[in-house]
């Protein structure tokens, strides 16, 4: 399987979206951010191209900053688009007028640098450096361009997976370079620069086999959280889309819902009423290949759960002896194995062999609330 640090990093942030993205392969509108960063890159190409004898003109760059712009914005978004190729222009100006003399002892070798990293299991890893250079005789810097109006702190870049896989990728093509990774805020005109440890990358490159090994597992459950709010896969998600409501359907939702919360409310006197409540919404739930439903003011929604109900205890053995950390086991619990094998303090194969010496056993948990502001969402089914 082929993987880039894009879909890594959308499969870590969210297995369901990597499933509706890359496998589904639904569309999305175009974003301005994505087509400025786009149009930016290629200007910055073309202004550090080591096949060129002179510096590109501040009108060269202008140039090739508009034709990968595309003209065309999406419905509804005329004025944004135009305020940022606006910006780009002027960014470019001064980005031009910053770097037009080049810095001595240094030098371009490669721009938009394309890499195949074969990888375990036959999986390859690919991408492209936007620039590397060349400083003194051994040094190596691979730039990343950022379009971000944002710097994160520079513990967050020490952390960074992209500039990881670009230092196992500069060290399989420029061997014999000491390597260091920059992230380059153009509209900001600051610049990070981190040196990984070979621990670090070392990590990357096993949660990267991680992934993969859960992507053919096919294992995209969704993670829920507050970017699911403006997630652009969200009425796709199986989640959040709305319930679709066969002709047999034989449950009153809203009606469902109301004896809910009354009975939540009245307390344990209404335990009965309760339980019957949820019978029915999951049974509508069920009937309409739903996890949530918005209807008469509440909010229904229902999550799988997995809990490991048992360890197989000479697989934990076998994993953990020949590291001398069995010894160290005075009891079997959940919480202390699942610590220990997402440390990164065991081998990868170690790590694996304890999630897989566990068993699970999965619960779904349905919860009624009222609707509040913060929902923000129409009501469906």
């Amino acid at each position: 399987m082929r993987i880039s640090y894009s879909r890594y990093s959308t499969y870590r942030h969210c297995p369901q979206q990597y499933k509706l993205q890359y496998v589904d392969r639904i569309p999305t509108p175009r974003a301005v951010v994505l087509e400025f960063g786009t149009a930016m890159h290629s200007a910055l190409r073309l202004m550090h191209d080591p096949s060129r004898i002179r510096v590109p003109s501040v009108e060269e760059l202008i140039d090739a900053f508009a034709k990968a712009w595309n003209p065309v914005p999406p419905e509804g978004v005329e004025a944004d688009w135009g305020l940022w190729f606006e910006e780009g222009t002027k960014i470019l100006q001064r980005y031009h007028g910053e770097h037009a003399e080049r810095e001595e002892g240094r030098h371009t070798i490669d721009t938009e640098r394309f890499f195949n990293l074969p990888l375990e299991g036959g999986h390859v890893l690919t991408g492209r450096m936007d620039r590397v250079d060349v400083i003194g005789d051994k040094r190596l810097e691979v730039i990343d361009y950022k379009t971000s109006r944002r710097m994160p702190p520079l513990t967050a870049v020490d952390q960074n997976a992209q500039l990881a896989i670009y230092r196992l990728a500069a060290g399989q093509l420029y061997p014999g370079f000491e390597v260091t990774t920059t992230l380059f805020f153009v509209l900001l005109g600051q610049r990070i620069q981190t040196s990984q440890d070979e621990q670090f990358v070392k990590e990357t490159k096993d949660d990267i086999l991680d992934a993969l090994t859960s992507i053919e597992l096919e294992e995209f459950e969704p993670r829920l959280g507050g970017h699911c709010d403006w997630c652009a896969f969200r009425s796709h998600c199986p989640f959040f889309r709305a319930p679709v409501e066969p002709e047999d359907l034989d449950v009153d939702i809203a009606a469902a819902l109301r004896k809910y919360a009354e009975a939540d409310v009245a307390g344990k006197k209404a335990d009965t009423r309760k339980e019957e409540a949820k019978e029915l919404i999951n049974r509508y739930l069920d009937q309409c290949q739903a996890e949530r439903v918005e209807k008469s003011g509440y909010v229904a929604e229902r999550r799988t759960y997995k809990r490991v109900t048992r360890w197989d205890l000479e697989r934990l053995r076998e994993a953990l002896s020949p590291l001398g950390r069995w010894e160290a086991v005075t009891q079997v619990n959940t919480t202390a194995l699942r610590r220990l094998a997402e440390s990164r303090d065991l081998p990868r194969e170690a790590r694996k062999a304890i999630e897989e010496a566990a068993t699970y056993s999965e619960s779904r948990q349905l919860r009624v609330r009222a609707l509040t502001d913060d929902d923000d969402s129409e009501e469906t089914g």
